[in-house]
């Protein structure tokens, strides 16, 4: 607008200043409602609070209370082979591992002192028996008395016992295999000077063999009598043997155990009982590790479950009460898959679940005892129901959870 010449411009009136204010809280009111809007569209968070947990699924294999334990290999019918006699060793002809027959020579002793005690005893003999033929004879005409006789009699009885002692100590300077089988073990060195009955070989026989361990005082005291016989005789097996490192077991029958404890411990000797593995070899003395379930042996009712020790938990308002929490899926049940890593040559259990939410529920358990490698527990468990093992120190009853999936590279 143009001014006449001369003219003043006009002041802003308090209308128009009002005017301007109503704008600027028009235009405030229509910011705050716009951010209202974009904080309500942040409502989706909320669902994303919901806890992935690491989940172990109970099965009827893990019903049994397997314990495991270490043991040494020894042969069911194995000999300690040694000389009745010392001496030095003049010929060692086996070795470890080696078969032998009945009748064959094990090692033999320098057996010439043996020999010169035979060559006076046979002198000692000969001469004793002519003695007494002619006294014999002489007694007989009448020529010597009764008591000559008598004397002569003794003499060469007391020659044949020392000549056939002799012959003895002789062939005691060799050592034969009394049955066949395989030698395990040779302690000993050729010419080495050693003691009578110092063992030279340990000869075991092919076909059984025994597996010694130790177990403490209160799982022998648990052990059930009549289970413990019918595990003997039946053919279900309630023991099995792994060798070193071997991924394959056999299964062992109990065959008996000490009445009293080791020295020094609270164990009890163990043994089991297995027919020799044909596919590898096993010579006394080698470890092994035996797995019983103890669950048969003890007689104990079904319901028993070994669990990791982090799955089991005791809540604030219940601290003497033991709990373990169950996965409760939604929308049916999970499905487990597991997939093979090729490439890798091995399994990757990776955990594709469908319905991939749910809550936790506490379930009360009693503790039976503590494994190497977990927990034994009991409650109202079944096979089947997945329990939280990660995390379950910080769970709560309907807290929403999903389960844990392995990516893969992870």
């Amino acid at each position: 607008m143009k001014l006449r010449p001369g003219a003043k411009p006009h002041l802003r009136t308090p209308f128009a200043w009002r005017g301007g204010r109503v704008l600027q809280l028009f235009a405030g009111l229509v910011l705050a409602l716009g951010l209202a809007a974009c904080s309500e569209e942040e409502a989706p968070l909320e669902k994303q609070k919901v806890h992935p947990v690491k989940l172990l699924s109970l099965s009827d294999e893990g019903g049994g209370v397997i314990q495991r334990y270490p043991g040494v290999v020894e042969a069911s019918e194995r000999s300690n082979l040694s000389f009745r006699i010392g001496g030095e060793l003049r010929e060692l002809k086996v070795q470890a591992g080696q078969e032998v027959e009945k009748g064959e020579l094990i090692a033999r002793l320098d057996d010439r002192d043996a020999r010169s005690e035979l060559n006076n005893a046979r002198s000692s003999f000969n001469l004793a028996q002519a003695t007494y033929k002619r006294m014999k004879y002489s007694v007989e005409k009448g020529a010597i008395s009764r008591a000559r006789f008598d004397e002569a009699q003794a003499e060469f009885q007391s020659a044949q016992a020392q000549y056939s002692q002799a012959q003895d100590q002789l062939s005691y300077t060799y050592l034969k295999a009394p049955y066949n089988g395989v030698i395990a073990r040779v302690p000993v060195d050729n010419y080495q000077v050693v003691a009578a009955q110092e063992t030279i070989a340990v000869l075991q026989q092919p076909g059984q063999i025994d597996v010694i361990f130790n177990m403490p005082e209160r799982q022998v005291r648990a052990i059930d009598r009549e289970r413990a016989e019918a595990g003997r005789l039946e053919d279900a097996a309630l023991a099995w043997v792994r060798f070193g490192s071997g991924e394959s077991r056999y299964p062992a029958r109990y065959k008996e155990h000490d009445t009293s404890a080791s020295e020094g411990s609270l164990s009890y000797e163990v043994t089991l009982t297995l027919p020799e593995p044909q596919d590898i070899t096993v010579l006394s003395g080698m470890s092994a590790t035996v797995e019983l379930d103890m669950q048969q042996l003890t007689a104990a009712t079904q319901g028993q479950w070994r669990v990791p020790i982090e799955a089991v938990v005791t809540q604030e308002e219940s601290p003497n009460q033991a709990v373990v929490w169950r996965y409760v899926p939604k929308g049916g049940d999970a499905q487990v898959s597991e997939t093979i890593n090729e490439d890798a040559g091995k399994s990757e259990g990776k955990q594709q679940e469908a319905g991939a939410q749910g809550t936790v529920e506490a379930v009360p358990v009693t503790v039976l005892q503590a494994t190497g490698e977990g927990l034994v527990i009991t409650g109202e468990l079944s096979a089947g129901d997945r329990l939280v093992t990660a995390g379950a120190s910080r769970m709560e009853a309907g807290e929403p959870v999903r389960p844990w999936v392995k990516e893969a590279g992870l």
